[in-house]
């Protein structure tokens, strides 16, 4: 495990622990929200039956009454005591949301970070494996090789000469690097190297299309971020 994955590790630990301090400071919440709801609606149904019977019976006050407009009161008191824990809550899950969602931006940065140290030591270990076997030094042989020749098709390339200042088959005649300037020269090599590389990336990229997705996909933690609760929105 490189160590940017190890840090990657740490700080998903973090997020996770922000997040289920989250969840569980916003599920309190939520339930506290749907009690003061449910007893708001009491209270006001308490209210419409006593006020109804007291019309019905117009305008006596009788035992039922009485008893209807203590459980108003009691609820609305219990309504004000909830809005006291809402009022008193609601600030702390805005922070742990707030911090939730640093950590989680963390969390998306290191996972990319860790990802690329994972592909780049593949990368290195699979290449000393594989060019420290004989296939890998022929296969390094033919790309030298092939490396050489492309300098001559550079110089006998006429559209491109022809873009360096030379006119028609110039390049062709006898001496003709010898009796060219460095400039010239640093700009022939400058464009072998390019179409050099260029060549050894066809030949990979080309192979490596042929994988598809599945073939380059991360696997366990690094498969992709976690995904984000629903409070943490």
């Amino acid at each position: 495990m490189t160590t940017t994955h190890k840090h990657f590790t740490q700080v998903t630990e973090n997020y996770r622990a922000m997040r289920d301090k989250l969840e569980t400071a916003a599920g309190e919440l939520k339930r506290l929200q749907g009690q003061r709801a449910a007893t708001m609606q009491s209270s006001r149904d308490a209210g419409r039956q006593w006020r109804q019977i007291f019309k019905d019976a117009g305008g006596a006050a009788g035992k039922e009454v009485r008893e209807l407009q203590a459980e108003e009161r009691t609820l609305a008191a219990e309504v004000e005591q909830l809005d006291v824990l809402i009022n008193e809550l609601t600030p702390h899950v805005a922070e742990l949301r707030h911090w939730a969602s640093q950590l989680r931006q963390q969390h998306i940065a290191h996972l990319a970070e860790a990802r690329r140290d994972t592909a780049a030591n593949r990368l290195d270990a699979a290449m000393a494996e594989v060019f420290e076997k004989p296939e890998g030094q022929e296969l390094l042989k033919a790309l030298a090789q092939r490396a050489d020749s492309i300098r001559s098709e550079v110089v006998e390339d006429h559209s491109f000469m022809g873009g360096i200042g030379f006119d028609g088959h110039e390049s062709s005649k006898p001496g003709f690097m010898a009796k060219i300037s460095g400039d010239d020269r640093r700009k022939i090599a400058a464009e072998a190297e390019k179409r050099k590389r260029a060549m050894i990336a066809d030949a990979v990229i080309e192979r490596m299309a042929a994988l598809g997705d599945e073939k380059t996909r991360f696997e366990g933690d690094l498969e992709g971020p976690l995904a984000p609760l629903a409070c943490e929105h």
